[in-house]
């Protein structure tokens, strides 16, 4: 039984999901089709990449991962199949797959544009991606969905500034609980430490953080810590509170780390 996730922005009082799906179930006969993410704020593909990225290697190797966020095709927007680390990605060339992947993909592919009915032209992921992922499904080779490609549109992820002291850090996700994750790596952030002591500046600096907890409960209920995610991202939280709504912090809000000799 192969596995099919779709990851999208679409509403749920819209047909769409449910459209997808069913063509999906319709073309690949006992696939398991799963929702991966469905809340993805319009057409952000910075938010859908982090998603994508931190979930994928959970499926089994071998998924298909349809990504429904701006997929419309344009003259710099190819739609795409990427093989990397295993798994099958479909979505369109827009700057997501430089998001997802440190490095270069395994396989590049621009799907080839079959004769399209007419009354899908606006409809992408069932006129190309869901006949794409039956492909795949059904093993089919690779080479003959279209033309081998060996680079996609360049997006290029914000990096934390660090300079002698300081590490300069935005807000690249706010999840469901107002965490707010920040474009600090727990690799980076030690290898910036150096054994040195730190404060974590929030909201210029009003709050400040100076040790990173193991658990949210570290700290009593309305305090501000900072942690290591799953994904080995930085996250300022605020335990049992709503931190991001609370101290007005948005997506691209400046995180401070500044270090100092003990």
């Amino acid at each position: 039984m192969g596995v099919i996730t779709i990851c999208s922005d679409w509403n749920d009082r819209d047909y769409y999901l449910g459209a997808l799906k069913g063509r999906l179930l319709s073309l690949c006969e006992g696939a398991q089709v799963v929702d991966l993410s469905r809340n993805i704020e319009l057409y952000n593909i910075s938010q859908a990449a982090f998603i994508v990225k931190n979930a994928y290697h959970y499926y089994p190797e071998g998924s298909i991962h349809i990504i429904t966020v701006n997929s419309e095709e344009g003259a710099e927007q190819s739609h795409v199949v990427v093989k990397n680390n295993g798994h099958y990605f479909i979505g369109t060339d827009n700057g997501i797959f430089n998001l997802m992947f440190r490095d270069q993909p395994d396989e590049i592919i621009k799907l080839k544009a079959d004769e399209i009915d007419s009354r899908l032209m606006n409809f992408p992921e069932l006129a190309v991606f869901a006949p794409a992922a039956a492909h795949l499904f059904h093993k089919k080779p690779l080479y003959d969905m279209g033309e081998k490609i060996s680079t996609l549109y360049n997006m290029v992820p914000i990096r934390a500034l660090i300079q002698k002291d300081t590490m300069t850090g935005k807000v690249i996700y706010i999840d469901s609980y107002s965490n707010a994750v920040v474009n600090i790596s727990k690799e980076r952030f030690y290898s910036s430490l150096e054994g040195r002591d730190f404060e974590i500046l929030v909201q210029s600096n009003q709050h400040l953080i100076t040790k990173i907890s193991q658990h949210y409960s570290d700290v009593p209920e309305g305090d501000i810590l900072a942690i290591f995610n799953s994904a080995g991202m930085l996250e300022i939280a605020m335990n049992k509170g709503e931190l991001s709504k609370l101290l007005q912090i948005d997506t691209n809000s400046d995180i401070r780390v500044k270090f100092h000799d003990r």
